[in-house]
């Protein structure tokens, strides 16, 4: 798989996973779980999501490595939000594709975040653990035994 196509497929995800959960809650909802306004407590949880994802942005940006997901990144980085999770901008795309779940409300809409975590735990993460692991060696494996993968 081309690097190129690779960079794509997080935010293809994300994207494609809060469609599904639109296109699930209107063309299949079978049954609200989350009626209105209650409902609008989903635009936290994106607001909460995309936060995340610009904060963890801005810390890649200010260490000059790199923002492609096959990219290769010239700093490991530990500090910050990466203390508690090792896949920040990730956990950013499963609490979005979540919000938008929340702010659908049927429980077919909550299929999506189940398939954006999927790919994202299946696909992407062991292709960039990998990557890590060969251009960081011993010091990502004793970050990998100090800090969870999600949180």
């Amino acid at each position: 798989m081309s690097k190129k196509i690779y960079n794509s497929i997080p935010d293809a995800t994300l994207i494609g996973s809060i469609l599904l959960a639109y296109f699930l809650d209107h063309v299949l909802p079978i049954t609200e779980i989350i009626p209105y306004p209650v409902n609008l407590i989903g635009w936290v949880v994106v607001a909460a999501g995309l936060g995340l994802a610009i904060y963890t942005l801005s810390m890649l940006k200010a260490t000059h490595t790199s923002t492609d997901p096959g990219g290769v990144p010239s700093t490991l980085i530990t500090a910050g939000f990466y203390s508690l999770s090792r896949n920040p901008m990730y956990l950013a795309y499963v609490i979005t594709t979540s919000g938008a779940a929340i702010i659908f409300g049927s429980i077919t809409a909550f299929i999506a975040p189940v398939i954006c975590f999927s790919v994202i735990h299946v696909v992407i993460i062991p292709f960039e653990e990998r990557n890590l692991q060969k251009i960081f060696g011993q010091k990502y494996e004793h970050y990998q035994h100090s800090v969870h993968r999600w949180i």
